[in-house]
C-alpha cells in the first residue's frame, strides 16, 4: 500500500488541530462547537464533510485509520472528493439520516459497491477490484454513499456526480471493509419469528409505505413486530420511516455490511442470515420484511430460493404499478411460493374500482387492499394470522 501524495507533503497536517485550536482559542461551549463541528471528523490527516450512512457504526476511532493508495475491492471504505458540484445527484446521507449537499471539492468517506438499479444509477467495482491511486475516477452511484464506475443512467440527460478518491480508509495500511467492521457474518440461520415479505414491481410503488401500515396493524394486534429491509441499495430513509411506525427491533442490510445487495450469492446468503439472526434475538412476535426494488432483482431471487429463509414467510404482500405487473410478479413468485398466501395492494395513483375488476377477473382468489386504509390493512393482518 502506498500513501496519498497529500499526506506524505503534510498538505493537511494543520487541518487536524482545527477543532481543538477554535475550542480554545473561543473558550466555545459544548453545544456551540457541536454545531460548528457537526458531522466533521478526521481521517488519515483529512477533514471529511461527513460519512455517508451506509457506514452505520457511530463509535468507529477515525482518527486512529489513515489512508492508503493500493486495490479497492467491494465493501471497503474510501474516502472521495467531489470534482464537481453538479451531477445526477449531489446530496449524501450522512449517519444521522439527514442528505447533505456535496459541492466541488467536500470530502466524504464513502462505500466501494456495486448497484444495478432499474430506476437509478448502475455502476460495479470488478471482481479484481479498482485501483484507488492519483488519476482514477470514480461516480456517486447512491444517497447512502456507494461509490464505483458508472454503467448506466435513467434517460435524464445527466451524468452522475464526478468523484476522485484520495484513498482507502486502512487500519495499519489494510483497508477497512464494512463487512467486518460489522462484526462479521453468520454462516447458519437461527431459529425465526413469522416473515411478512413485501415485495414489490420496482421502486417507487409504495413498499415501505404497505410495510409501515403492516407494522402498525400487526402491532394493534397485540404483537411485538420487528421490521427489515434485505435487499436493493442501502440508505437510513426507509428503515427509519419502519422504525417510526413502531418496529422493534428495527435493521436492514447495512448494518451487517452490505451497502447494496448486488453482490455475489454467497455473500448476500451469509448477510441475510445475519440479518435476520440479528433481528430475532429481540424476540419479536412477527418480522416484516421489505424487499427492495422488484423480485428479480437485488438477490431476491436468492431469498426466494433459500429454503431455510422461505420456510418461515407466512405470506407475501405485492405492491405493484398496475394489474399487469401484479399478474407476471404473482406467476414469478409462485414459481418458488407455491403454498404461501398472497395479498396485493391497490397500486398507488391508480383507479381502484377498475384495478379490482381487472384482479377479480385475472386473479381470482387473492385479496388486494388499500394500504392507506387502515382498516382495511388491520382486516388483513388478522386474515394473516387466523391462516397460521
Amino acid at each position: 500500500m502506498q500513501l496519498h501524495p497529500v499526506i506524505k507533503t503534510g498538505l493537511y497536517k494543520n487541518q487536524g488541530n482545527i477543532m481543538q485550536n477554535l475550542r480554545e482559542r473561543e473558550n466555545l461551549s459544548s453545544p456551540i462547537m457541536d454545531r460548528l463541528t457537526e458531522g466533521k471528523v478526521e481521517l488519515g490527516g483529512v477533514i471529511v464533510k461527513c460519512v455517508a450512512s451506509n457506514v452505520r457504526r457511530l463509535d468507529i476511532p477515525w482518527n486512529s485509520y489513515g489512508l492508503v493508495y493500493g486495490k479497492g475491492m467491494e465493501g471497503n471504505l474510501v474516502v472521495v472528493e467531489a470534482t464537481t458540484s453538479y451531477g445526477f445527484r449531489t446530496e449524501v446521507e450522512n449517519q444521522q439520516g439527514r442528505d447533505e449537499r456535496i459541492y466541488q471539492g467536500d470530502r466524504f468517506v464513502a462505500v466501494l459497491a456495486n448497484r444495478h438499479s432499474g430506476t437509478s444509477e448502475s455502476g460495479d467495482i470488478p471482481a479484481a477490484g479498482i485501483d484507488i491511486q492519483e488519476g482514477q475516477e470514480l461516480h456517486l452511484l447512491s444517497a447512502g454513499g456507494v461509490v464505483g464506475i458508472k454503467s448506466g443512467m435513467p434517460g435524464r440527460g445527466q451524468e452522475p456526480l464526478v468523484l476522485k478518491p484520495l484513498g482507502l480508509v486502512a487500519d495499519h495500511d489494510k483497508p477497512v471493509d464494512l463487512i467486518k467492521l460489522s462484526g462479521g457474518h453468520h454462516e447458519v440461520l437461527g431459529p425465526s419469528a413469522r416473515i411478512i415479505m413485501v415485495c414489490g414491481t420496482s421502486a417507487e410503488v409504495g413498499k415501505t409505505t404497505t410495510a409501515a401500515g403492516l407494522i402498525r396493524a400487526f402491532s394493534g394486534e397485540g404483537l411485538q413486530v420487528a421490521a427489515t429491509k434485505f435487499s436493493g441499495t442501502g440508505r437510513l430513509r426507509d428503515i427509519l420511516s419502519l422504525r417510526d411506525a413502531g418496529a422493534l427491533p428495527w435493521s436492514d442490510f447495512p448494518d451487517v455490511g452490505l451497502a447494496t445487495t448486488y453482490t455475489n450469492s454467497e455473500r448476500f446468503t451469509r448477510g441475510v442470515y445475519t440479518l435476520f439472526n440479528r433481528v430475532n434475538a429481540g424476540n419479536p412476535g412477527i418480522i416484516i420484511a421489505e424487499a427492495g426494488g422488484d423480485p428479480i432483482e437485488a438477490n431476491v431471487p436468492t431469498f426466494l430460493q433459500n429454503l431455510e429463509l422461505m420456510k418461515n414467510v407466512e405470506a407475501i404482500v405485492l405492491v405493484a404499478g398496475d394489474v399487469m405487473g401484479m399478474m407476471g410478479s404473482i406467476a414469478y413468485l409462485r414459481k418458488y411460493a407455491t403454498d404461501i398466501p398472497m395479498f396485493l395492494t391497490d397500486p398507488k395513483g391508480r383507479n381502484p374500482v377498475t384495478t379490482r375488476e381487472r384482479v377479480r377477473h385475472e386473479l381470482p382468489g387473492i385479496p388486494i387492499f388499500n394500504s392507506l386504509n387502515p382498516l382495511e390493512v388491520r382486516d388483513v393482518a388478522k386474515q394473516i394470522l387466523i391462516s397460521k
